[in-house]
């Protein structure tokens, strides 16, 4: 019988344990041992190349489709350069009017102009362009502001109280519309709207077109961030600055004082600040005696003018409310919407119904109406007033007695009747919540109470 005996030799590389053969193995077990062991290492290497390939296939596809995805956003992104590049081409060669019909100069016109011109670029443009491109840009927009910024004349009082020019105040952009003095009729028919009264505004003063806008917040507040409610976007650039308590509106408009001050731009005696409750009525109502400044009820023209609770978002939002009087059935918006997307009021004012409620300077106080004074009335001194909240884990309410300030002019959240001329809501002044922003106005100093 052929066997084999294992070498006792000490020389040469010793076998691998697997293909040892042990002392009295027949050569053919041992040749289907070694055979089955090839074929089992050529099964595994066989999966191993099989699986190699799979995973450079799959790497291939993946960065060919990342390569595809690339391109076709970078063709995009370089039609929507093209196309923003085209737009601003056309708004730079389109200047407007820059002269009135009489020849007089209308430097707020040309500054409208340039403002426009200086956002589109850091929104539109910037964003798409390359480096070198958003550096130009930038520098197109550094001396656009620097030519704002040079120039030194305060706006003009008008000697006989009337309309002032409206003009850009360069430190944040906001158009302020002239409102000349006046007497109106103060009140409506709520207590604490009573009783109507004549009220004299003495003195000319400007007030902000829009609400202060997210844009505008950022130009002194980098930081601000009104954020989402439910899902919604709140600090869309052109949206209204809200989730601002009293005293960052405060801080806001002093800002604002200081840096125009410093620019040789602030009238005597004029600074910009909240306006009263008493210039706020009379620039909302704007020569009107009318509940809503075009009507006397919201009717099928208010969503032209006010963005304010309607039937679709009342039911969207699934919120239990009472019977909502005279709704729109959709002003096509949820929450808040960019500013001046509506009419506005005879005096050029736009959102004073709805949008977002306004902080005023006043301290609230129920009764102010049966003791104020019919000249700029200001309620200067605090008054505790029973206050509601709502609380979050239940739904629940409870009231506390706190000193308020005034809010104006109704949010996206509330029914018509709240955005009426003379509704006056309040609110604590370290609160604010998502329907609240402000206006600012250029007006009289009413810092320090006039001595009698």
């Amino acid at each position: 019988m052929n066997t084999i005996k294992q070498s006792s030799q000490k020389d040469g590389a010793e076998l691998p344990k697997q293909f040892r053969i042990k002392p009295g193995t027949r050569f053919d077990t041992v040749g289907s041992t070694a055979r089955a062991e090839i074929a089992h290492q050529s099964a595994n290497l066989r999966i191993f190349r099989l699986f190699a390939l799979l995973f450079a296939a799959v790497m291939i596809i993946g960065l060919i489709t990342a390569g595809i995805v690339f391109l076709r956003e970078s063709l995009n992104k370089q039609k929507q350069l093209e196309a923003a590049l085209a737009q601003l081409n056309h708004m730079e060669e389109t200047p407007p009017q820059t002269t009135t019909n009489d020849g007089i100069p209308n430097q707020y016109a040309a500054d409208l102009h340039e403002v426009a011109l200086m956002t589109f670029r850091t929104e539109n443009v910037m964003p798409l362009a390359p480096e070198t491109l958003r550096h130009k840009l930038q520098q197109q927009n550094d001396a656009a502001a620097a030519k704002m910024n040079s120039r030194k004349t305060p706006p003009v009082i008008p000697a006989d109280g009337g309309k002032g020019a409206d003009f850009i105040c360069p430190t944040a952009y906001l158009e302020m519309i002239g409102i000349p003095k006046g007497t109106f009729k103060m009140g409506g028919s709520l207590d604490n709207e009573m009783p109507a009264h004549e009220v004299t505004i003495s003195s000319p003063f400007w007030m902000a077109r829009t609400e202060v806008t997210n844009r505008q917040m950022h130009a002194l507040i980098p930081g601000f961030d009104a954020g989402v409610w439910n899902g919604y976007r709140l600090n869309f650039p052109d949206q209204p600055a809200v989730r601002v308590r009293w005293d960052q509106a405060v801080m806001y408009c002093a800002k604002i004082t200081e840096l125009e001050r410093a620019s040789g731009r602030l009238p005597s005696g004029y600074v910009y600040r909240l306006p009263t409750e008493a210039e706020w009525e009379y620039a909302c109502r704007a020569g009107t005696s009318t509940n809503f400044h075009w009507a006397n009820e919201f009717g099928a023209d208010g969503a032209k003018y006010a963005n304010l609770l309607d039937t679709r978002a009342a039911n969207h939002f699934n919120w239990q409310l009472k019977q909502i009087s005279d709704p729109a059935p959709d002003d096509g918006h949820l929450v808040s919407a960019g500013v001046a997307g509506r009419l506005p009021n005879l005096w050029g004012l736009y959102d004073m119904s709805g949008n977002a409620a306004e902080w005023c300077a006043d301290w609230y106080n129920a009764a102010f109406y049966t003791k104020d004074t019919a000249v700029d009335p200001y309620a200067r001194n605090p008054v505790n007033t029973a206050y509601t909240r709502f609380r979050d884990y239940d739904a629940g309410t409870w009231t506390t007695e706190t000193a308020c300030r005034v809010i104006r002019g109704g949010s996206w959240g509330v029914e018509p009747k709240k955005a009426r001329s003379a509704y006056r809501d309040f609110m604590p002044p370290n609160e604010a919540d998502t329907g609240t922003g402000f206006r600012p106005v250029l007006a009289r100093d009413i810092s320090v109470a006039p001595q009698n």
